[in-house]
């Protein structure tokens, strides 16, 4: 078999009046559906069609591979309270383009929409965005328990919190609700889980539904910082 040396990408855009039965259908659906529908004529036919005018340039097709793609533009647009949710760590400009990228794709049922957009927002930005914070917990010394506040960092991305290292040797309460944090000067103030002990400090994470909650805020927080 002869090796390929020129590799030949052909696209078209098809503006397509489409029935709203199939205009209900979410993204993966959709495309099956066109998929199932163009079938072997269209994805063997231009092959075939493409084969036969390279012949009389002297080139053979060695293989082909085709990708199928479709954006429903009659999809409402996505309520920006469910980009929130699902990337609390994007500014505004990233929130426009993630609905820009996932419009027509998304799932339709509340829980795979939420996975999806949430899959979405961490390909588009997956870097740490740190901001400062304090650990309001409580510490047990001997057999009494007291108050203690600890210098930390929360990262937006995912919800880890980090002590600073001259907080690392304080052993908190655990427990669901056994912390809270408090950032952008008073601001932001929810409650956090101690999840155990380790050398770095006491394990603490926050959910991303808290983070979305005060998303402007800590948003706001990064933004000054960079």
């Amino acid at each position: 078999m002869s090796k390929f040396n020129l590799k030949l990408h052909v696209a078209f855009d098809f503006e397509v009046a489409a029935p709203d039965v199939l205009l209900s259908d979410d993204h993966r659906e959709l495309c099956k559906r066109l998929n199932d529908g163009l079938g072997a004529l269209v994805f063997q036919g231009m092959p075939t069609v493409t084969g036969k005018q390279l012949a009389k340039l002297g080139a053979t097709i060695i293989a082909h591979h085709y990708h199928l793609d479709a954006e429903n533009l009659a999809s409402p647009p996505l309520d920006r309270v469910a980009l929130v949710a699902a990337g609390p760590h994007l500014t505004d400009a990233e929130l426009d383009q993630l609905a820009n990228l996932v419009t027509g794709k998304a799932p339709t049922e509340a829980i795979e929409q939420h996975r999806f957009l949430r899959r979405q927002a961490l390909a588009l930005i997956n870097e740490y965005r740190l901001v400062p914070c304090q650990i309001e917990g409580k510490v047990k010394t001997g057999g009494n328990v007291s108050d203690i506040t600890l210098e930390a960092t929360l990262n937006l991305t995912n919800g880890s919190v980090m002590v600073l290292e001259q907080h690392r040797q304080n052993r908190l309460q655990q427990g669901s609700q056994a912390v809270s944090l408090v950032a952008a000067d008073g601001a932001v103030r929810f409650k956090g889980a101690c999840e155990g002990h380790t050398l770095s400090g006491p394990v603490i994470n926050v959910a991303i539904s808290d983070i979305a909650q005060y998303r402007n805020a800590l948003v706001q927080l990064w933004q000054s910082l960079h």
